[in-house]
């Protein structure tokens, strides 16, 4: 992570930190301390404790004991719970993005995705990983409802790390279904903008199923040893 200013403090800290979550540079499990975060950004730490405290509240980190701070790893019933509400307000999303979206935007989110193909395709999975968050959450601002930007993001701070696993195994047809919900984007379909989207998200449940299994697996036998 980059270091930052040193005002404003507070929202830029939990900015930074979200970021790297989202973007997979914490991944399931990492611990981390409030010492070492205030080093990498920069700070001092009490900024820092402010924002480990607020993402533990939102369960994006967890508190194993007052100097284990955990990047959590996700169960199977949380993920399960998470795809069922993105399936939802991520269909609404398109579906309202198909009605309100201008030209403009949906000509910036097709360079968006071509970038993010680019990427996949030389293998710069990190830049694939942060492109794809940046597409789904495009979502809700060219449908014109910040709210349900805000509802979403904070399930993907606690899906990024997760994600960002997935990404590494370099699964294929990333974007086969983003192209198909530009195109309905374009076409002002909203039926068939929310069935891509939704299409999309359901295709990597049985991959991020294994994926949690394993690190459960990883997990339990880190706590053993």
């Amino acid at each position: 992570m980059e270091t930052i200013g040193q005002t404003p403090l507070g929202e830029q800290v939990y900015d930074r930190i979200a970021t790297a979550l989202l973007t997979g540079q914490m991944r399931p499990n990492d611990k981390l301390t409030i010492r070492g975060l205030a080093d990498q950004l920069g700070v001092s730490s009490t900024p820092v404790r402010d924002a480990v405290k607020q993402l533990t509240q939102e369960n994006v980190l967890e508190h194993r004991s007052p100097k284990d701070v955990r990047v959590p790893v996700m169960s199977e019933q949380t993920y399960l719970e998470i795809l069922t509400i993105r399936l939802s307000l991520e269909g609404l999303a398109a579906e309202q993005a198909a009605i309100n979206a201008s030209a403009q935007q949906i000509r910036d989110l097709r360079r968006l995705l071509d970038r993010n193909e680019k990427a996949i395709v030389r293998r710069r999975w990190a830049e694939a990983t942060q492109g794809n968050q940046e597409f789904h959450l495009a979502l809700s601002t060219l449908a014109g409802m910040p709210v349900l930007q805000k509802v979403l993001r904070g399930l993907w701070l606690q899906m990024g790390p997760l994600v960002a696993c997935y990404y590494d195994t370099e699964p294929g047809g990333l974007n086969t279904q983003h192209y198909v919900l530009v195109d309905a984007l374009e076409a002002r379909d909203g039926a068939a903008a929310r069935r891509a989207i939704e299409a999309d998200i359901s295709l990597a449940r049985p991959a991020m199923l294994d994926q949690i299994t394993r690190l459960q697996a990883r997990h339990a036998a880190d706590r053993a040893a």
